[in-house]
């Protein structure tokens, strides 16, 4: 699926443009291994931590995608989707914010961020992967994004994938971010900070085109619940 297929573009360069925001937690995770097998171990339940909680939120909004479906809204959500993420990028000023404004989800975070603090004193795969868990909570407009395209995957299931996928995108960046350290402190992607409003658009427009149902296979199918019927009388 052309939607699904975005997913991990759209972890990839957003892990890129958030680098700034994430590379310093990575930083300040315990480095006590003894051997580089474990460091790497570590490193890789750490990220799946976060992929898995991306997949769990990715599950409640495609929950939401289904009961939607099911009413037949499958199309205008698509398309809603689309606006909305769009106005976020123009609200924003072309530029995708780290996060937004809403108090009972501020404290939401500042739960997640004393359970990460407690983490961050303790060592060990399980703390490693906990950790992870736990980021996956942590304010990300990108994340955010990502969850509204995944309403539109139309199942619980769907919307899990979707998010998982993007969550395997930002590997490479954060195993890359583990490993040299802060040797990457002095890079700034300005290129790819750019270049990532733009590819979220070309999401949101592609999820518009999807629920416009033009009857373009795979970009842009025919309206869900429209079947064409051809009776058959024997003469």
């Amino acid at each position: 699926m052309l939607l699904l297929g975005t997913a991990i573009v759209f972890g990839f360069l957003g892990s890129l443009h958030c680098l700034g925001m994430c590379a310093p937690l990575i930083w300040a995770v315990p480095q006590q291994e003894k051997t580089r097998t474990t460091w790497w171990q570590n490193r890789f339940l750490y990220n799946t931590g976060r992929a898995l909680t991306y997949a769990a939120l990715g599950a409640v909004f495609g929950l939401l995608g289904e009961s939607l479906s099911l009413a037949g809204w499958q199309q205008k959500i698509s398309i809603v989707t689309g606006i909305l993420i769009l106005i976020f990028l123009l609200s924003s000023k072309g530029v995708v914010p780290n996060q937004f404004q809403f108090k009972p989800l501020q404290k939401m975070i500042g739960v997640v961020r004393k359970k990460i603090g407690l983490m961050l004193q303790s060592s060990g795969s399980s703390a490693h992967f906990k950790l992870g868990l736990f980021n996956g909570f942590l304010p990300c407009g990108l994340v955010y994004m990502a969850l509204l395209a995944s309403i539109s995957m139309g199942s619980i299931l769907g919307g899990a994938l979707y998010m998982l996928v993007f969550g395997l995108g930002t590997f490479p960046m954060m195993l890359a971010a583990a490993f040299f350290g802060s040797q990457l402190k002095t890079i700034k992607p300005v290129f790819f900070t750019r270049l990532v409003p733009t590819f979220v658009a070309i999401i949101a427009i592609l999820l518009i085109i999807r629920g416009l149902g033009l009857g373009v296979p795979y970009l842009s199918p025919a309206t869900v619940g429209e079947v064409e019927m051809t009776l058959c009388i024997a003469p």
